[in-house]
């Protein structure tokens, strides 16, 4: 458009063909705004359409070299129809009548004159500006000129409002799509007929490979490795009614067999946009509430199990404690009563021995009670493991156990580390009394070594009666007897293990039936 017409037919019939030529929209609206801008002799043009929510933005401009046109604005600023006298469109120029709208006006378009129009939809919402500024002969603008550009503008108004109808349909799909991919829901929609697959959202596409590995599959071959046909838990017949119409949304609990993921599915029928009838699934992924579910199920079965427990040992305790009791108040009777010296010895050494059981009995009771109130005491000091082991070892020389000798080697390393004598010397004791009541025969060795520079391993190990391998898991359980016969409150090793893991180690035991034992624990050693 290198040569500009000398009248408004012409200009008009011209503007017509231009406006009709098949352009993209990015090179068509800026040369028909210059085209009408240069032929009114305008300084500077532009166009201003809104983003559809807060902004209206400068799209497109001539003559703006300066940038003295604002890159965009908020919706609420344009307010030109409240401060001009007139409807728009409108041309104002600055003169001894300017109202103060006016001046307003030209300060937020920074120019002397100017023609400006709005742009308004189907809706009589509007949308955008269409404006020219600084014309060269501000005071000459026929009537006949008005009309011309007035109806050129509108023609330009209709293209930006074609403009503004696709851009609004890019804005809606967009929000669409980020609402379905953002939503934390797994959405495709499929075929009631022929199942082909016929959407399906980001994150339902996503560990399928995206939607491309969808495309021309049916839903099956889609989804699943191993089928070749509709599969039977498909839920079609669920979702329609005799006549065939949708009824009803159907929903079920799903695991997906590639990470074993569980989702909750819901599906239904309804009417695609090509007129089918169309099967839409959406699934939520309720994987963390499986687990939580699982978790309360081992919960309530754990808690069953140690109410169970409790109760056992609630019933044991009675028999336990009054075994002693009823010991110590007879043979105290009786040794009042006696006068042969070997009977009152016999008689006191039953009772020596009713007492220590009757005080390992409430000892273990309050440990566990100060273990699960959190309140057991620790006082670390640094401990020679030789000499400690040493001490256990002479203590069971002056106590019966029944010919068991308790083994240690005296030639092993002396090594120190920090620890609580009283705690370690319980955990020992409680170990090595625990295979004495086991081991007929042979003996109880009592040994440490050390692992990698960086632990201390401790070892009781027995020549007794072993455990069952359908046991070994059990032993450090709470109120756990293995064999309910034997003496004690079952909770001697539950103890140990609470002790040695506040300590920061770990315990276990090997175990072969008819063979004997390896208790074992381990402690940081620095």
């Amino acid at each position: 458009m290198d040569k500009f017409e000398k009248n408004l037919g012409d200009l008009i019939i011209n503007y017509i063909k231009e406006i009709n030529k098949d352009q993209p929209m990015k090179q068509k609206l800026p040369e028909l705004l210059a085209y009408i801008g240069k032929f009114f002799k305008f300084g500077r043009g532009f166009i201003y359409q809104t983003d559809g929510f807060r902004f209206f933005y400068l799209k497109e401009t001539f003559g703006n070299e300066d940038n003295l046109l604002q890159g965009r604005f908020l919706t609420r600023e344009m307010k030109h129809r409240d401060s001009m006298p007139n409807e728009l469109p409108v041309y104002i120029r600055q003169n001894e009548n300017t109202t103060p709208g006016e001046h307003r006006i030209f300060n937020f378009f920074s120019a002397q004159s100017l023609w400006l129009n709005r742009i308004v939809d189907t809706e009589s919402k509007t949308i955008g500006y269409i404006g020219f500024a600084e014309k060269e002969d501000p005071d000459h603008f026929e009537n006949d000129e008005l009309q011309a550009i007035r109806y050129v503008t509108d023609l330009l108004s209709k293209e930006i409002i074609i403009r503004e109808y696709k851009e609004r349909e890019i804005r809606a799909r967009k929000t669409l799509e980020n609402i379905m991919n953002h939503m934390g829901v797994d959405i495709y929609v499929n075929s009631f007929e022929t199942h082909e697959m016929l959407y399906a959202n980001a994150t339902m596409a996503a560990p399928y490979g995206g939607f491309e590995n969808f495309k021309g599959k049916k839903c099956w071959q889609a989804l699943y490795t191993d089928k070749t046909e509709e599969c039977e838990f498909c839920p079609k017949r669920h979702l329609i009614d005799e006549n065939g119409h949708p009824s009803k949304v159907y929903s079920w609990d799903y695991q997906r067999p590639f990470d074993k993921s569980w989702f909750r599915v819901f599906s239904a029928a309804f009417n695609w946009i090509d007129g089918q009838l169309a099967h839409v699934v959406t699934s939520v992924d309720i994987t963390n509430q499986k687990n939580i579910e699982e978790q309360l199920v081992q919960a309530k079965e754990k808690a069953e199990n140690m109410d169970r427990l409790k109760s056992t040992f609630l019933a044991n305790m009675s028999h336990e404690i009054r075994t002693p009791l009823n010991a110590i108040v007879g043979f105290s009777g009786l040794m009042e009563k006696e006068n042969n010296p070997e009977k009152r010895q016999r008689y006191n050494r039953i009772v020596q021995e009713s007492n220590q059981l009757l005080l390992q009995l409430i000892t273990d009771i309050l440990d566990t009670s100060r273990i699960e109130a959190g309140i057991l005491d620790f006082n670390l000091t640094d401990l020679n493991v030789w000499e400690l082991c040493d001490e256990i070892v002479c203590s069971y020389q002056v106590k019966e156990t029944k010919g068991i000798p308790i083994v240690f080697d005296p030639n092993l390393p002396e090594y120190h580390i920090q620890s609580d004598k009283k705690r370690l010397t319980q955990v020992i004791t409680n170990l090595i009394n625990n295979a004495l009541k086991f081991t007929t025969s042979g003996k109880i060795t009592l040994g440490y070594r050390l692992l990698d520079d960086t632990w201390i391993e401790f070892r009781v190990i027995d020549t007794g009666i072993g455990i069952a391998p359908d046991k070994v898991d059990q032993v450090f359980d709470r109120f756990t007897k293995l064999n309910l016969f034997d003496k004690g409150t079952g909770l001697g090793l539950s103890i140990c293990k609470s002790i040695i893991e506040q300590l920061g180690g770990n315990i276990g035991v090997v175990s072969e039936l008819d063979v004997g034992s390896q208790f074992w624990f381990t402690l940081p050693y620095q």
